[in-house]
C-alpha cells in the first residue's frame, strides 16, 4: 500500500511478520507524511530500519523500552543516502526547528537515526559511553549548577 510518493506501508511492517492494528496503521501514515517531508528536505531517499515493531518483537530488540513509540507506530529508525547519523540528526534538527516536521523524540545512533512523533521534545545520544553525559545533560547541568549558586550566594549574603 503507497503512503506517500516515496514511502510503502511495508517498509513500516514488523520484522516479526505480525499484523499491524488499524490505530498503528493510522499512526503510521501520519508518521509516512513527516518522512516525506525529511525525504524532500534531504533530497536523497531514506530507508527505514525500524517502523512499527509488535509488543512482542518489541521485547526482542536490545535497549528497546516497552513503552517504546515504534509499538504504537509513531517511530522509526532510518537512514539517508550518503549522509552520516550526525548529519542526518543535525538536518532534522533545523527541520524541527523550522516548524517543517513536528517537535517529538531523535535519537543519534552510530549508522542511523531514530525519529518520533511523542508530541514533546526528547533528544538523546547513543553514540555516547553510558558514564558520559548528553549534551542536553549538561547544559541542563550547567544551568541547574548556576541557579544553586546563585541562591547559595544570596542567602550567604543574607547571613
Amino acid at each position: 500500500m503507497v503512503l506517500t510518493e516515496n514511502f510503502d506501508l511495508s517498509e513500516f511492517q514488523s520484522r516479526d511478520g505480525a499484523k499491524m492494528p488499524i490505530h498503528v496503521m493510522n499512526n503510521i501514515i501520519k508518521l509516512a507524511k513527516v518522512l516525506q517531508v525529511m525525504r524532500n528536505e534531504f533530497g536523497r531517499p531514506i530507508t527505514i530500519t525500524s517502523g512499527y515493531r509488535s509488543p512482542e518483537h518489541n521485547a526482542t530488540v536490545s535497549g528497546a523500552v516497552p513503552n517504546s513509540t515504534h509499538t504504537k507506530g509513531k517511530a522509526a529508525d532510518f537512514k539517508v543516502a550518503g549522509l552520516t547519523a550526525k548529519q542526518m540528526y543535525d538536518g532534522i534538527e533545523t527541520m524541527i526547528s523550522q516548524g517543517k516536521v513536528p517537535e517529538g523524540g531523535l535519537g543519534l545512533y552510530s549508522n542511523r537515526v531514530h525519529y518520533d512523533m511523542r508530541g514533546y521534545k526528547s533528544r538523546w545520544d547513543a553514540t555516547k559511553k553510558k558514564d558520559e553525559p548528553d549534551i542536553v545533560d549538561k547544559t541542563a547541568g550547567a544551568i541547574e549548577g548556576t541557579i544553586i549558586m546563585a541562591v547559595l550566594t544570596w542567602i550567604v549574603n543574607r547571613l
